[in-house]
Formats: C-alpha cells, structure tokens, sequence
C-alpha cells in the first residue's frame, strides 16, 4: 500500500522531531502522551468501506495504547450526541466547493470536557456550538488527560504499483483561493479550556511526497486566521 502525505503540527511535550503522527486524510489529529493513543477527525473518501461510494464523508476514529480502535460508529467508541443540526460521522458531504467558483466549509472543534473528561466534537460554524458526540475517558483507560501533539493534515492511499488519486482540488497549493484545498481558523485550546492561535515558533512541516503535493506555508491572513492550503494531482508513482 503506498501513501503520500503532509502534516502541519504543533509540538507540545513531544520531544521527537517531526510530527511523530500518520498522516490518513485531511483533517485534524490529537496524540496522546503514548504512542498509539490518539482520536482523530476528518473529511475523508473510502471506497473500500462504503462499497465503492467516492463520495466525501466526515470521519471520526480513535486508537487506543493497546492499538485498539475504529471509524465512527463501526464499533462502541465514539457515542453519537443525536442533536439536531450536528453532521453524522460516515453521511456524505454535501454541497462541495466548486472549482473557481463556490466556497463550503464547516467548522469543527475538539476539546476536552472539564466534568466529564471525556473528548468531546463540537460543529463551530453556526451562532451556537453544536455538539456532535464524545469519544468517552474509558477508551484510554482513563489516561488521555492532554494532547502531546496536535495535527492538521492532508493525505492520499493508493495500492502498491498504482498510482495515486489527486490529493484535495488536485490543484497546487500555491494556486491559492477557490483552486486549492485549505484548513484554515486553526486554534488550539488550552488547559483551561479556552482558544488561542498556535504558537508559530512550535509548528513544524513535514511533506513526505513535496514531488507530488504541496502546501504554500502556515500563514496567517485576515478574515480567515491560521491557515495552510495543500493538494495536487493524481498520478504519484508509489
């Protein structure tokens, strides 16, 4: 199985260099102070689990110390808050962005729940926050207390001896704006369960395939806060 991708992340207790994470979509990732204890939460497309669907899903998944762990609902893991108005993990997207033309998006937040401590996913973009569902505290026996790495990221999986699918637009990142596929408003909450921007002097870039797909830098731009496009055609040689 080949892959190729590319991950923004912000370093906190980590002491290993690069982002020490796997990128598989695009999206946002939290790790765990162990290695394979992280939730993660992304806009995805799976044939192989939605019997050959190429349609854009939204995807939460969890893995756990003991290396247990799976999509959405799949399995018992992450519960379902059922709130009216809040996306369902594994429904398609819809309607998408248009090349050069209209622009969707959605704004999705993580946090830890100070009473419960369990993660909880939060929809942003509406006038009130909307709470999608929680990834319970007894998924980590109980241990998850703070995220060691936060990570955004973008990121393609083709067969051995394939070649890969396009990777967002299928448009280099530089190309920018309404051409580009971007993660933008990034925050990053704190101990006290309050927002904030990245420290910039802790964000760290690793593209694994710079010859197949791009991003055009962590910048900040008005209106749109932290930001990074990414993306570019199919047809990487594994």
């Amino acid at each position: 199985m080949g892959r190729a991708g590319l991950v923004f992340c912000v370093l906190g207790q980590s002491s290993r260099e690069g982002c020490g994470v796997d990128p598989i979509m695009f999206g946002s990732l939290i790790k765990g102070l162990y290695a394979l204890k992280q939730i993660g939460l992304a806009g995805k497309v799976n044939p192989s689990l939605y019997s050959g669907s190429t349609d854009l899903r939204i995807f939460t998944e969890w893995t756990s110390e003991k290396g247990m762990g799976c999509y959405n609902t799949l399995c018992q893991g992450f519960v379902l808050a059922n709130v009216s108005g809040a996306p369902v993990p594994g429904e398609k997207v819809s309607p998408l962005s248009t090349f050069n033309g209209k622009d969707y998006f959605i704004t999705l937040s993580i946090k830890k729940d100070e009473k419960t401590q369990d993660w909880s996913l939060y929809r942003d973009d509406n006038s009130n926050q909307i709470l999608i569902g929680w990834w319970p505290k007894s998924l980590f026996n109980n241990t998850f207390d703070y995220a060691t790495t936060i990570a955004w990221a973008g990121s393609v999986m083709y067969r051995k001896n394939e070649t890969s699918p396009r990777m967002g637009s299928g448009h280099a990142a530089c190309e920018g704006a309404n051409k580009a596929a971007y993660i933008s408003n990034i925050k990053v909450y704190d101990k006290f369960g309050q927002t904030g921007d990245p420290d910039e002097t802790e964000v760290r870039e690793f593209t694994d395939r710079d010859d197949c797909f791009t991003t055009c830098g962590f910048t900040f731009s008005q209106g749109i806060g932290y930001n990074f496009y990414y993306g570019g055609p199919s047809g990487c040689i594994n």
